[in-house]
């Protein structure tokens, strides 16, 4: 709401200023953001399967360097154009100018967001749409259209820049949660007594014709570890794809999504002309206690029906949670879902409840060639171990009380200087660690901080367990992304009697064959999977794309405190080298002569 908005959101002030070039709404609070091309979320992009992309970052924002990441893409060609900082590339430096060039490759629904810092969250990302010819779809006769204007892009928004809150403000705000949700960056805070907007700002609509079948593509683009509930007033989604890879349909009331998820449903338009339907997003979990709920706008209207007509609905909101189906709701992710193929409730649907339309027996039916039981935590610390003469580990700071890192088997993620990809002549083995491969300087300690990796060669099945290692069963549900792959869910859940998951205890079921897969032999393929609280997912994929791969929690500020690692695929003799005078980083200490 800066200066390019003119009198937009104040009191008789001018609806139509907050259509203007450049104008950002977002909640309607005056806040500093970080842009693209001045616009939150940035621009959608729209391309067909195997252009050649070509993206300019110039990075205008002083003091601060950034990166690009392609969610979705698994730059088979370029992995130098992944976009994370230090394992794919050095970061992009203030008054510098990057080109990523690679190949549209994977068709779908993908998104682009920074991968650096807080950045995500203050505004770097945007929509990215991968179409290919209709008749590869399997799905098309469920559909008349697929329009570009048809795109969600949801995100979680915050009063402050959020390295305001790295490590943390906790005498101000205790823990980390968003203020309110932007679809397609608008919103406006709500008053939950007299459920009517408290600012003038413009809401995200969407315009239908009845009787008219319509593909939706969901972007869940938050960063905060609360999971999102979609629902559409009157209407039901029918689920054809998730992380661009297609399903077979299923019908449901109810979507809960996590960071990095995304998700494809069709809507069957069977109401009036004239008529106009909430969407509504809202929060659960750790953030449920806060009420944040944002709406945008179904409208069954023509365009000779004026956008500020349908962008400022006359009729108030519902009431707070108020449900829009009667009867028991149909959920995909239920978080409280126990994901078991033995459980009673039906209604409630996990990932594993899905199916693909190809079976990968190759994959998922030999036994794998690499098998990694990894549990993750917010790993809660003494201060006296954080705070240290030379040590200057990342930590969040939850309370006064409480410092937390983030771990995988019990480290946390450091980076290196250089970019592992692009320098490999700089690549030195002594910097690497695994849970079997300490350094020296963690003999004394339970937490170790050092670059995690774990390497496999090229064309080996890979079977990832992953594990929450939590103390107690919360309401978190963590999303874990791998770039450069496509991963086939072959099991999740929680442990038959209740109790806690550990690492330990996977291993131990693993050997008595007692950790559940699925009995869906047509198994779901995901690029980011949601990990049910204190329970596990079992995926798997062939490494086939030699490379650097970031794994990691898409949480941002678990990311930043160290819960990722670094797989990589193959020697470093296979994989694709970058362009010549590809940028260089690395530290700068020449000896000191005297």
């Amino acid at each position: 709401m800066g200066p390019a908005c003119g009198q937009c959101g104040k009191i008789n002030g001018s609806m139509s200023d907050c259509f203007l070039p450049q104008c950002i709404t977002a909640d309607g609070l005056q806040r500093g953001v970080m842009s693209i091309n001045r616009q939150i979320p940035g621009p959608s992009i729209h391309v067909c399967q195997n252009d050649q992309i070509v993206v300019d970052v110039t990075n205008l924002m002083a003091g601060t360097s950034t990166t690009i990441h392609w969610h979705g893409l698994h730059q088979k060609e370029t992995p130098f154009m992944d976009g994370v900082p230090f394992i794919t590339q050095c970061p992009i430096d203030f008054a510098t100018t990057f080109r990523y060039t690679f190949k549209a490759s994977e068709p779908g629904t993908q998104f682009y967001h920074s991968h650096t810092g807080h950045h995500k969250v203050n505004g770097h990302y945007g929509g990215f749409v991968i179409r290919r010819p209709k008749s590869k779809d399997p799905n098309r006769r469920l559909y008349d259209h697929d329009l570009k204007e048809h795109l969600i892009v949801a995100s979680d928004w915050m009063n402050d820049f959020g390295e305001f809150f790295s490590p943390g403000l906790p005498s101000k705000k205790e823990n980390l949660k968003p203020t309110s949700y932007l679809i397609n960056g608008r919103g406006t805070i709500i008053d939950q007594e007299q459920h009517r907007p408290k600012l003038a700002t413009p809401l995200a609509f969407f315009r239908v014709r009845s009787g008219q079948r319509y593909r939706f593509r969901f972007v869940n683009s938050m960063s905060h570890s609360c999971p999102v509930l979609l629902e559409i007033e009157g209407h039901s989604m029918q689920i054809i794809a998730s992380d661009s890879f297609d399903l077979q349909p299923v019908m449901i009331d109810s979507l809960v999504s996590t960071s990095g998820e995304r998700y494809d449903f069709v809507l069957h338009a069977n109401h009036q002309t004239g008529s106009s339907f909430w969407i509504r997003l809202r929060a659960l979990g750790l953030c449920e206690a806060n009420k944040i709920e944002q709406f945008a706008v179904l409208a069954y209207a023509p365009s000779s029906v004026s956008d500020l007509i349908l962008t400022y609905p006359q009729r108030r909101f519902p009431k707070y949670a108020e449900p829009f189906v009667k009867n028991e709701r149909r959920f995909l992710n239920h978080p409280n879902a126990t994901c078991s193929d033995l459980r009673k409730n039906k209604k409630s649907l996990c990932i594993t409840d899905l199916s693909s339309y190809e079976k990968f027996p190759n994959i998922t039916d030999v036994i794998p060639d690499h098998r990694f039981v990894l549990g993750f935590t917010m790993n809660n610390r003494p201060l006296s171990e954080i705070i240290r003469s030379n040590h200057y580990e990342n930590f969040l700071a939850l309370s006064e009380r409480v410092v937390a890192v983030g771990t995988i088997n019990n480290i946390t993620f450091t980076f290196p200087s250089y970019s592992l990809l692009t320098q490999r002549d700089e690549v030195d083995e002594s910097l690497f660690c695994d849970e079997s491969n300490r350094p020296e300087k963690c003999d004394d300690v339970e937490i170790c901080s050092c670059i995690h990796r774990i390497k496999v060669e090229q064309g080996s099945i890979v079977e990832l367990v992953i594990v929450d290692e939590a103390k107690t069963i919360n309401l978190v549900n963590h999303p874990f992304h791998l770039h450069g792959y496509k991963l086939h869910v072959i099991g999740m859940g929680q442990h038959p009697d209740g109790i806690p998951m550990t690492v330990k205890l996977a291993k131990q079921m693993i050997k008595q064959r007692t950790l559940r897969k699925s009995l869906n032999n047509m198994h779901p393929i995901k690029d980011t999977i949601s990990i049910p609280s204190r329970g596990y997912t079992i995926f798997r994929f062939k490494a086939d794309n030699p490379g650097w791969w970031f794994l990691h929690c898409h949480f941002e500020w678990h990311i930043n405190v160290g819960m990722s690692l670094v797989l990589q695929v193959g020697e470093k003799t296979e994989m694709v080298q970058p362009p010549e005078n590809f940028p260089k980083c690395n530290s700068f200490t020449p000896k000191i002569l005297l």
